[in-house]
């Protein structure tokens, strides 16, 4: 009985897969959308945010124009309250044009808590008082109005007298950036970054700093060191609050000779380290440079379910794994698309029965595309690796969550635009 359970599962993913809706662009055509990220609230409202760079834009006034790293962009929010079916005109997030450092490897975040409030957290462009020179900073707003308009931003991060210019790439003074935030259910907002006010000349690791609200985005604490050193300085956080309003993080960590695991940690509610950072597994990864990838997780009751790309595998690629206590020990489950020639950008979203994992990989001579695989809740994969049907070319960077109805919405990037769809799941 239990195989023919098994089959029939397995036969209704399959068949709720094909069920998907046809993709809708969420972005404006002519403009150029990236680093999409995607929360639900508990009315069953669904935000997307996304990067957005007009190409007419020019560097915000007192730039460093010849600074590669510097990020010319807005963020944009666009909310559907039908459950995914249809999404509102995008409204702009952050006050000062051109503000925004955000792009993929250190995508602004969204999150709602429960009395419907829309926070954002990204990383911005700022000068420097002392050093007129750039600095990286780790900015906030909320909509108390359900999408319609945002707060001015407020700066979390602090601004010290450090000057790292001719260390971090791009000549900035510091940086507070590859941040990510979680809403919790005692209705908290936490804020997290990578911070490099202690990093040494010769340092290749960065510490971990957050931020955190009680009062619905409010007021935020005085940003707070949470690990002193050994994060990896630009590989991007992740974060998700549990049942008990803790916050597990997934992170890369640095390790001695330059080796650099993917791990989850768990935080208490005031943000103190509760479980030190374990390990995902896989093969292990030297790399002598920042690899640029998060770690993303996805939780249900007691597991915690993780992914992220290894280079230090014989094919280079996204890993999984499954931990059954909450975290603190990891089961990994191999790559997950053994075929290609290399896959990347994990994401995760979990329903009561389900785990989806999506990425990109490229397969043979193909362009890069988005790919995805049902599991069950031990970490066993339902079906086969499916290619996300989409537009011909590039498609790119997934996102994943779960909405109202139990189903899945996806967020890509195909060329300049932001897409979304709809997979079905029983």
């Amino acid at each position: 009985m239990k195989l023919v359970a098994a089959l029939f599962t397995t036969a209704l993913v399959t068949l709720g897969s094909w069920a998907s809706a046809s993709p809708m662009g969420l972005s404006p055509e002519g403009q150029k959308a990236s680093a999409p990220d995607i929360a639900v609230n508990s009315k069953g409202d669904i935000a997307v945010l996304w990067v957005d760079r007009s190409p007419q834009d020019k560097p915000a006034d007192g730039a460093h124009h010849h600074d590669r790293h510097l990020a010319v962009t807005d963020v944009y929010v666009s909310i559907s309250k039908d459950g995914g079916n249809t999404f509102s005109a995008p409204t702009k997030v952050n006050a000062s044009s051109g503000a925004v450092w955000g792009q993929q490897v250190s995508r602004p975040r969204i999150v709602g808590t429960p009395n419907g409030t829309w926070h954002v957290a990204y990383s911005a462009n700022d000068i420097h008082p002392k050093f007129n020179k750039t600095l990286l900073t780790t900015h906030y707003t909320r909509s108390v109005d359900g999408g319609r308009s945002f707060e001015s931003p407020k700066r979390l991060s602090s601004v010290t007298d450090q000057d790292m210019s001719d260390v971090i790439h791009g000549g900035f003074a510091s940086a507070a950036a590859f941040g990510t935030m979680a809403s919790a259910p005692d209705g908290s907002v936490h804020v997290y970054w990578i911070d490099t006010r202690h990093m040494k000349p010769d340092s290749d690791s960065g510490a971990l700093y957050g931020s955190a609200s009680g009062d619905d985005g409010k007021t935020f604490t005085t940003d707070k060191q949470v690990i002193a050193t050994g994060v990896c300085p630009c590989c991007q956080l992740t974060a998700v609050a549990n049942s008990k309003s803790e916050i597990i993080m997934g992170s890369r960590r640095v390790e001695k000779d330059s080796f650099r695991p993917a791990t989850v940690m768990t935080l208490s509610r005031s943000d103190d380290v509760a479980h030190e950072r374990q390990s995902i597994g896989g093969a292990p990864w030297q790399i002598n440079g920042c690899p640029l990838k998060p770690t993303v997780v996805a939780l249900h009751d007691s597991k915690v379910f993780a992914a992220s790309h290894s280079g230090g595998e014989a094919t280079p690629g996204v890993i999984f794994s499954v931990s059954n206590d909450e975290g603190n020990s990891f089961k990994p489950r191999g790559i997950v698309h053994p075929s290609a020639a290399v896959s990347d950008a994990p994401a995760i979203a979990i329903n009561k029965s389900l785990v989806l994992l999506a990425w990109h990989a490229k397969v043979g001579t193909a362009p890069r595309r988005v790919f995805y695989r049902y599991y069950n809740l031990d970490g066993d994969p339902l079906g086969e690796v499916k290619e996300l049907e989409s537009s011909p070319g590039v498609s790119q960077f997934p996102i994943i969550a779960v909405r109202p109805d139990g189903n899945f919405q996806l967020l890509w990037q195909q060329a300049d635009r932001i897409w979304s769809t709809t997979l079905a799941a029983q």
